[in-house]
């Protein structure tokens, strides 16, 4: 039995655990206070010092950088008509591997996007695929019907460039050209000036979730700014155009022509108003026509011009004073020079045999061998030194894509009849934009301009950014030249070979019949001929040049028949559209 303890070794027992208990709270007291101080400095640590970099970590694993494509520019006619545009889009594609019935989807996708190709229809089947593309670009129209119809394994994804949307279709297109489906150009200006149209990317970074999504209150970072594509306004007139193509497309069909050309400028400005090819081609679905048929023949393709051609050897006998206009040439209708006979066309206006004639009367009435003799009269370099200065077999710098210069020989290339045959224009090829460029110096009174068919460069929000001014190349011949030259293009239509066809009631017309065989390989190929007509409206202060060009006509190749009723329409229209009316002679009592 233990004896219970004084009272005073209870007291020290007292007093030894309270001194224990307050150690021990000092020491928690401490330890608390420690391991605090410990996580406010590593929370400044974190926070403060690296908590910059780590907040870039995790948002670095959170979200993604992507490209910001830039909206293509539009093209606009001179009023700010849109002939083309860029629409936001989406394409169709689907995943065979999650497929069970690829007929049934062939089937239905064939009837809102077209029939799928072979190749398409093959993959569907390819349980091994996980990925293929139905259609790309196509209108939101066309992928809500798709999504409409619930079909597993099919599904849209919307594109990072938009869709390429040409407003009027075949018009314009061989001028406007297209894009790839990457909006790149590839033809005509899209492609020319695919630096102004082209926007400039721009970088984002997105908050996404594991499967790359973005979130969807997350806040994007803009890294670089997108800058949208600049918009181009052209010189070209809508309605000049829809009235050009309408009238060349019906030359074409009548005279069954394998194509055509027509070109409409402004000889003050050297501004193209309209442009027309035929054939024509859908720059929609640029992809469903051959090379051919996407040709620019107005730029790419040169041709012996003919009987327009003679107006370069009047101006170069005019201009050198060689000939004058009483100057007199034989008059007659078959020569022979170097071993070539030279013959006129049996056209209703032969010279006959006896008697001479003026240089006039030969524009006129568009004698070959009456050129012919003009031609050797003032000498191969007066010729061709007017060629040169006129602008043939050189580019006219437009800003169209593949220009051909043309084929110009020098004298040193002459044979014994080049010379002759070059003076009515066979011999010498030229671009239907190049003569009517040159008649052009002849109605505005001798200066030779560089053709534009852009007007001005703009911003998206309509600000101008560049205006092209109008160029002046040279002076080709003098103001009284080009007033004596406007005389005889006035002689062929009151009298010559443009007589009726080219006269308009109301108006005073002034212009050039052409007829030229085609050469191929060096042969002048039988029954194949170019129909042409070339004249200004009106007569004494053209406003504008109209050029016509039909290639290959059956029934009739003669250019007062084939050509020039186009002109008379489209001359007639472009007065109307100017403000200009016809004006009616009123007879005194």
């Amino acid at each position: 039995m233990v004896p219970p303890r004084g009272s005073r070794e209870t007291a020290i027992l007292k007093r030894s655990f309270a001194r224990t208990a307050t150690d021990r709270a000092r020491w928690f007291f401490i330890g608390v206070l420690g391991f605090g101080l410990f996580l406010a400095g590593k929370l400044v640590v974190v926070q403060a010092m690296q908590g910059p970099g780590l907040a870039r970590d995790a948002l670095a694993q959170r979200s993604d950088t992507i490209e910001v494509f830039a909206r293509r520019g539009s093209i606009l006619d001179r009023n700010g008509a849109v002939i083309a545009r860029s629409l936001p889009s989406k394409s169709i594609y689907a995943v065979p591997h999650d497929i069970s019935d690829p007929d049934t989807v062939a089937r239905e996708l064939g009837k809102i996007v077209g029939k799928l190709s072979p190749d398409t229809v093959a993959a569907l089947h390819d349980k091994s695929l996980w990925f293929i593309w139905i259609a790309r670009k196509v209108d939101h129209s066309v992928a809500q019907r798709v999504a409409a119809l619930h079909l597993v394994g099919v599904a849209e994804r919307r594109e990072k460039t938009g869709r390429r949307v040409y407003v009027d279709g075949p018009e314009f297109s061989s001028t406007i050209g297209f894009v790839g489906t990457d909006e790149n150009g590839l033809d005509g200006l899209e492609y020319s000036l695919n630096p102004w149209l082209q926007g400039r990317s721009g970088k984002e970074t997105l908050e996404t979730d594991e499967m790359g999504r973005p979130l969807p209150f997350g806040h994007p970072i803009v890294l670089k700014r997108a800058r949208p594509g600049y918009d181009v306004e052209l010189t070209l007139d809508a309605y000049l155009q829809f009235v050009t193509e309408r009238a060349l497309e019906k030359q074409v069909k009548k005279y069954h022509a394998s194509s055509g050309v027509a070109i409409v400028m402004d000889p003050k400005t050297g501004a193209i108003l309209a442009l027309a090819n035929l054939p024509h081609f859908d720059p929609n679905h640029f992809w469903r026509y051959t090379n051919a048929q996407r040709r620019d023949r107005a730029v790419e393709d040169a041709y012996e011009p003919g009987s327009t051609f003679k107006l370069v050897t009047a101006a170069a006998a005019i201009q050198s004073g060689k000939v004058t206009l009483a100057s007199r040439f034989p008059a007659r209708d078959e020569i022979t020079v170097g071993g070539h006979t030279i013959h006129n066309a049996d056209d209703g206006f032969t010279a006959g045999s006896h008697g001479t004639e003026s240089l006039e009367n030969i524009i006129a009435y568009s004698h070959n061998v009456g050129a012919a003799e003009v031609g050797m009269s003032i000498g191969a370099r007066t010729f061709y030194n007017m060629e040169r200065a006129a602008g043939f077999g050189e580019p006219t710098q437009i800003e169209l894509p593949g220009e051909n210069p043309g084929i110009v020989p020098k004298p040193s290339q002459f044979s014994g009849s080049s010379l002759a045959t070059m003076s009515f224009g066979q011999g010498v090829a030229v671009t239907p934009l190049a003569l009517a460029r040159y008649y052009c110096a002849i109605a505005n009174g001798g200066l030779l301009l560089r053709p534009h068919i852009v007007h001005a460069i703009l911003k998206h929000d309509g600000k101008l950014v560049y205006r092209y001014p109008v160029q002046i190349e040279r002076r080709i011949f003098s103001e009284k030249t080009a007033a004596i030259l406007r005389k005889f293009l006035r002689a062929v239509v009151r009298y010559g070979t443009g007589d009726p066809a080219a006269q308009i009631p109301g108006y005073t017309t002034a212009g050039k019949t052409g007829t030229a065989q085609i050469e191929e390989n060096g042969i002048y190929q039988p029954g194949a001929y170019v129909a042409s007509f070339i004249g200004m409206i009106p007569a004494r202060d053209p406003r504008f040049v109209i050029l016509v060009k039909v290639d290959r006509p059956i029934g009739s190749y003669y250019g007062s028949q084939v050509a020039a009723p186009a002109f008379d329409t489209i001359a007639r229209a472009a007065m109307l559209h100017a403000g200009f009316l016809p004006q009616v002679a009123v007879k005194r009592r």
